[in-house]
């Protein structure tokens, strides 16, 4: 029992270091040295939620959209209130033109972390795609009154 206990240590001691790892070369660019370093953290601790959000985002970053998408998915699953990933995964949706979905990941983000008013800007300009000019103007105004006005972006008039 003891060797379990010491194996299993050092497992999650060696994925948090690959964690490590792989996240100093996404933040340094080198975003598919990245993914490899955070498929070895994947192989060896499948549930792990960040190593999938941080993934997720190395992908992105080389506009591998398909494969963020399933990782934030993944990353979500593994943690139902995994708020970061909502918000990318909306933000994601944004980018793509996808709006509902985009809105759909916004309010589970906004759900999670109703201070963050950045969400309520995507929100809003996902509710604008849509000709919901009364509700992105809402959310623009939300956004506003949390000391965020990005005026050329926060403007929905149909």
């Amino acid at each position: 029992m003891k060797v379990f206990i010491v194996s299993v240590f050092l497992l999650y001691q060696s994925a948090d270091t690959l964690l490590d790892i792989g996240y100093a070369q996404y933040k340094q660019g080198i975003h598919e040295e990245a993914i490899k370093t955070f498929n070895q953290v994947i192989d060896l601790d499948p549930n792990n939620p960040e190593a999938y959000f941080l993934r997720a985002m190395s992908f992105q970053s080389i506009q591998w959209t398909e494969l963020a998408i399933a990782d934030l998915k993944q990353a979500i699953m593994l943690k139902t209130d995994y708020a970061e990933a909502f918000q990318q995964l909306g933000f994601i949706y944004l980018i793509e033109q996808v709006p509902n979905l985009a809105i759909e990941a916004f309010n589970k983000a906004i759900l999670l972390t109703p201070e963050l008013a950045e969400l309520y800007i995507n929100r809003g300009s996902a509710q604008c795609m849509l000709g919901n000019g009364k509700k992105a103007n809402q959310d623009y105004q939300k956004a506003r009154k949390m000391g965020i006005n990005y005026a050329e972006y926060m403007n929905c008039d149909q």
